[in-house]
């Protein structure tokens, strides 16, 4: 396992204290593995071509949590499964749970209409939240920032590094959300479907809204009035541009779409082929940002 040194005083003789580092999801170990440059890489819980909601955790995996000083993780909205194990490792594990960090943006699940269920009934998500919260770089740098923080407590022989590499990453965001924003300007009036509502993070963040989508829940199986509402709401909208992502069902989606034609494009939210390190976590969102600019690109 990857791990960090940090320098302690032990009866007049320098002891060497081993720090492990844990994030749970790929998004997670992009944005340490930015503060830790040049100190360690983040060890990754879930493999990102697996499903964080439903992942069944190894007995290697579960060591990997016992064994380690901090854990980062987004919290039960997104990880549910991880909360009772996390609450038995609290008392000797530092936590960061990403989705209560003061001034984090939260966005709600709305209402998605015309396509709610197999009734065609609104599907009303009140007091519910959207866990994607790491395609905000501004939520990305307040997690940054939480972890910078806490590592010079745990490792202050380091902590001059940490502090370089946060305004390092800062400045990296900054720019990547400029970039990001110019890039996509132009395309703000155009309709498009996404498959699940999964991209509103970045989609508030850089002036988008989606007209229609597909599947209210990632693992829905949709039913015939489901079907046929999405149908004629693919006709009464005509969207130009479909964003699917990982959990998106090809069959449901041929079925949904009959013969329908229009531009798909197909984003990794995760980073799932992004190597952890100092730029990965601007790349994810530059990636993001390219995904749009094709699948509204006019064909």
């Amino acid at each position: 396992m990857p791990h960090v040194y940090a320098q302690t005083q032990s009866s007049g003789m320098e002891e060497r204290v081993e720090i492990k580092v844990v994030t749970t999801i790929k998004p997670l170990q992009l944005i340490v593995s930015a503060i830790t440059d040049g100190i360690t890489t983040p060890v990754l819980l879930i493999p990102a071509n697996q499903s964080y909601h439903h992942y069944t955790l190894r007995p290697s995996a579960v060591r990997t949590l016992d064994d380690a000083d901090l854990v980062v993780w987004v919290g039960p909205e997104l990880e549910t499964y991880l909360s009772s194990l996390l609450a038995q490792v609290e008392a000797k594990t530092e936590l960061i749970g990403a989705f209560e960090l003061p001034g984090l943006q939260r966005h709600a699940l709305s209402k998605e209409s015309v396509i709610a269920g197999d009734d065609a009934h609104d599907h009303d998500h009140s007091g519910q939240f959207d866990a994607h919260i790491w395609l905000d770089t501004d939520n990305a740098l307040l997690i940054a920032e939480a972890v910078a923080q806490r590592l010079t407590g745990l490792d202050p022989a380091n902590a001059s590094r940490y502090t370089s590499n946060l305004a390092t990453f800062s400045s990296r965001l900054q720019q990547t959300k400029q970039k990001n924003a110019e890039a996509l300007a132009t395309l703000k009036d155009l309709d498009y479907a996404v498959y699940h509502n999964a991209f509103q993070y970045f989609e508030k963040q850089n002036g988008l809204q989606h007209k229609l989508v597909f599947v209210t829940a990632e693992d829905m199986q949709p039913g015939v009035r489901h079907i046929m509402s999405v149908r004629n709401a693919l006709q009464q909208l005509r969207p130009v541009c479909l964003l699917e992502d990982v959990t998106s069902n090809p069959a449901t989606v041929t079925t949904v779409l009959g013969d329908y034609s229009i531009n798909r494009e197909r984003a990794d939210l995760l980073g799932e082929n992004l190597k952890p390190g100092p730029e990965a976590y601007s790349q994810l969102l530059t990636n993001m940002a390219e995904v749009f600019q094709r699948c509204l690109a006019p064909r």
